[in-house]
C-alpha cells in the first residue's frame, strides 16, 4: 500500500493545483495532506477523492517540517510513503518506485538545480520502516533547509542506498524564496541584518546543519505527541503538546547562528579566508549590515 504524505502552511493555492494531478498517479491507496495550522482550512478537498485524509494540526506559529511531516507519516497506513511537497507534480513513474531494505528513492538538488528545480532534493520515495529505523525527520531542525539532507544521510547511515529521482520526473509550481520562508519565523524589522539573513536560505541552512551536527537525531529521542480534539474517519484535528518539545539550548543555538554568521559573510562579502580568521562576529554583522543597507545584495 502507497500513501502519498504533503503538508503545507499557508500554500494552499499550491496544493490545489497539484493534489488534481496527484489523483491520477497509479497505485496510491490513500493521500495524507497536513494542514500545518492553514490560514484558510481546505477541508474542501476532501470531496474531490474518498482516498484523500486530512490531519489538521492547530495553533502552530511557524511552518516546522520535520513536525508536520512525521504527523502527516505517523498517521499514513501505507508501508510505502511517497513524501511530496506542495509545490511538486510528480510523474507517473515515480509512484512505481519500490524502495526496500537497502534502498530508498530521493531527488538531488545537485542535478536538479541546474535545471531550476533544487527542490527537488525534497522529493523521496521510502517504507514505513525505514522512517522508523531513524526515527523520522530531525525536529531539532526548525527552520528553512537541510532537514532533507539530514533524513537521507542517517537513512544511508543506517544502510540504506539514496537511488535518485530522475529531475525530469518532477515538476514544480514556481515561486519565490521568500515564499519558503514567509511562515518559517518572525524577523525583526523589514530593515534589520536579521531581515536580510532571514532571506538567505543557505543562512537557515547552515544554523539547521551545525544543529544536526552537535545533535544528531535518532530513536533515542521522543518525536512529538499530539493530542486530539476531533477526529471522523478522514478529517482528524490536532494540538501538538508544546510542554514535551525537545528544548534547544540558547547557547546551542547562539553558537550555530554565530557560525552561520560567518559564513554568510565570507560567502556573501568575498573576504578572504585569512582576513574571515580575524574578524569576530560584530565584525561580520558590520559587512552584513552594509550590505543590506546597499541594496545590491543578492541571495545567496
Amino acid at each position: 500500500m502507497i500513501s502519498l504524505v504533503t503538508a503545507c502552511m499557508n500554500r494552499e493555492p499550491h496544493l490545489r493545483h497539484a493534489l488534481p494531478e496527484w489523483l491520477k498517479l497509479p497505485d496510491i491507496s490513500e493521500f495524507v495532506l497536513v494542514d500545518w495550522s492553514t490560514r484558510e482550512p481546505f477541508d474542501d478537498l476532501l470531496v474531490l477523492d474518498p482516498r484523500i485524509r486530512i490531519v489538521r494540526a492547530v495553533e502552530e506559529p511557524k511552518w516546522i517540517l520535520a513536525y508536520a511531516y512525521n504527523l502527516g507519516i505517523s498517521h499514513a497506513k501505507g508501508d510505502i510513503i511517497l513524501k511530496c511537497d506542495a509545490d511538486c507534480i510528480p510523474d507517473a513513474h515515480v509512484a512505481s518506485l519500490r524502495p526496500g531494505p537497502g534502498r530508498f528513492y530521493a531527488g538531488d538538488w545537485r542535478t536538479g538545480t541546474a535545471f531550476g528545480k533544487t527542490c527537488a532534493n525534497g522529493q523521496c520515495v521510502f517504507t514505513r520502516a525505514q522512517w522508523e529505523e531513524v526515527n523520522g525527520y530531525s525536529e531539532l531542525i526548525r527552520r528553512y533547509g537541510f532537514d532533507d539532507e539530514d533524513f537521507y544521510e542517517r537513512l544511508k547511515r543506517a544502510g540504506h542506498v539514496r537511488t535518485e529521482i530522475d529531475h525530469r520526473l518532477l515538476e514544480f509550481l514556481r515561486h519565490s524564496d521568500d515564499e519558503r520562508v514567509v511562515n518559517n519565523s518572525q524577523p525583526v524589522s523589514e530593515t534589520s541584518v536579521e531581515e536580510f539573513l532571514h532571506r538567505q536560505l543557505h543562512y537557515h541552512e547552515a544554523i539547521n546543519r551545525l544543529i544536526a551536527g552537535m545533535m544528531p537525531w535518532g530513536r533515542w529521542f521522543r518525536r512529538a505527541a499530539y493530542n486530539p480534539i476531533s477526529s471522523d474517519e478522514r478529517l482528524l484535528v490536532v494540538r501538538r503538546d508544546v510542554a514535551c518539545e525537545i528544548p534547544l539550548a540558547p547557547p546551542l543555538q547562539q553558537l550555530a547562528r554565530s557560525q552561520a554568521i560567518r559564513l554568510m559573510t565570507s560567502r556573501l562579502c568575498k573576504i578572504p579566508p585569512l582576513v574571515m580568521a580575524r574578524m569576530d562576529e560584530a565584525a561580520c554583522l558590520a559587512h552584513l549590515t552594509r550590505l543590506a543597507k546597499s541594496g545590491a545584495a543578492q541571495a545567496a
